[in-house]
């Protein structure tokens, strides 16, 4: 899974925030990687281990919904697994309209 968020500053530069299951972690089963910065292949980055899916889903909705009331709307998004799938259907509306806006 990966989600790309980005959000345009007043200077007209570009911002993103991308999250990741790609990396796994060396103490629980779970994990995101977030990145962010000027450029959308990183820049900063921070890695969230969790011990059960059901808590990483949450951590994922809580991070996109943060983001999103930010400013930035979902820029790009994969994934194949279907508990992925529901968590980033359930921001597409919100962020097609914010991205209109």
């Amino acid at each position: 899974m990966t989600v790309t968020l980005r959000k345009k500053l007043q200077n007209g530069k570009h911002y993103y925030y991308s999250l990741h299951d790609r990396q796994s972690g060396l103490f629980d089963a779970f994990t995101l990687t977030a990145t962010w910065g000027s450029r959308p292949d990183g820049g900063r980055s921070k890695i969230y281990s969790f011990a059960t899916r059901s808590e990483r889903d949450r951590a994922l909705r809580s991070l996109i919904r943060k983001r999103i009331r930010q400013g930035y709307w979902i820029f790009y998004s994969y994934a194949r697994k279907g508990n992925y799938l529901k968590v980033l259907h359930e921001f597409g509306g919100e962020a097609a309209q914010r991205r209109a806006n």
